[in-house]
């Protein structure tokens, strides 16, 4: 099968981290989502411990994704698209998805916002990004860390070496699972709240909040969570972080709507 990096992917080619990855996927008849299947290590895997299982693979490299379809025929359903363009339901209706990936370091923040904002399609996921991305992830702090971590648990499951991969990257990647958690608030607003308390990392989250909500409203609601005015929204833990969301905005605002 022809391989191409054109796009930015390093292809995984340690066959003891695929089968790593594969056993993390819990059993069950659920649909299963691969991104980014590239050369199909993962998928191939994926076809035997899981066989008669629902697989869709989305490959944004057409000349891949025609020879997994040639490859595996009826056995999984291959979309030549960018997953980014996507919707879940339109992958596997109103069924929970199980998401496994490689992803391209390109496009890790920009996916880790899709499955974000589609948080609620899926039953759990494995996933591989670059080493410090996921670890920003699940440890830094700023919008879509801390997004991430109120809608799913993230665990870390191990680090992978450049030499696993074809062709080799200059850094570890990771893989870690996530689990999905249901806070009950709209992903989107509260992510778009989290990156009003980030804009000005140097500046007090006050002051960053100050043009959004009116001061006497922002002063009363600091004050009544023992907020200090010159706190930094970096030294807030995350669950402070939601409670100021839920604090701030109307009801009508944090109701978690349909994809």
């Amino acid at each position: 099968m022809a391989k191409s990096t054109r796009l930015g992917q390093h292809f995984l080619v340690n066959t003891g981290v695929a089968d790593r990855i594969v056993a993390l996927v819990p059993p069950g008849k659920g649909p299963v989502l691969e991104i980014g299947p590239g050369p199909g290590v993962l998928t191939r895997r994926l076809l035997d411990r899981f066989p008669g299982r629902a697989l869709t693979l989305v490959e944004k490299d057409p000349r891949l994704a025609a020879e997994l379809q040639q490859e595996l025929g009826d056995r999984a359903h291959v979309v030549a698209s960018d997953i980014l363009s996507c919707r879940a339901a339109d992958l596997a209706g109103r069924e929970k998805i199980f998401l496994v990936g490689n992803i391209p370091y390109l496009i890790s923040t920009p996916l880790m916002e899709w499955v974000l904002f589609q948080h609620r399609s899926w039953s759990g996921g494995v996933m591989m990004t670059q080493d410090e991305f996921a670890r920003r992830l699940m440890q830094g702090s700023g919008p879509l860390p801390t997004a991430m971590r109120t809608f799913f648990t993230l665990t870390p499951v191990m680090r992978v070496s450049p030499g696993s991969f074809n062709p080799p990257p200059r850094v570890f990647s990771r893989i870690f699972a996530l689990k999905p958690r249901q806070p009950g608030i709209e992903p989107a607003v509260f992510h778009s709240f989290l990156k009003q308390c980030f804009s000005r990392p140097r500046r007090s989250l006050r002051n960053n909040l100050a043009k959004h909500y009116p001061q006497s409203v922002l002063d009363t609601v600091l004050g009544n969570m023992e907020i200090p005015p010159n706190a930094r929204a970096e030294a807030l833990p995350d669950n402070q972080l939601l409670s100021l969301f839920t604090h701030l905005l109307p009801p009508g605002d944090r109701v978690q709507t349909p994809n």
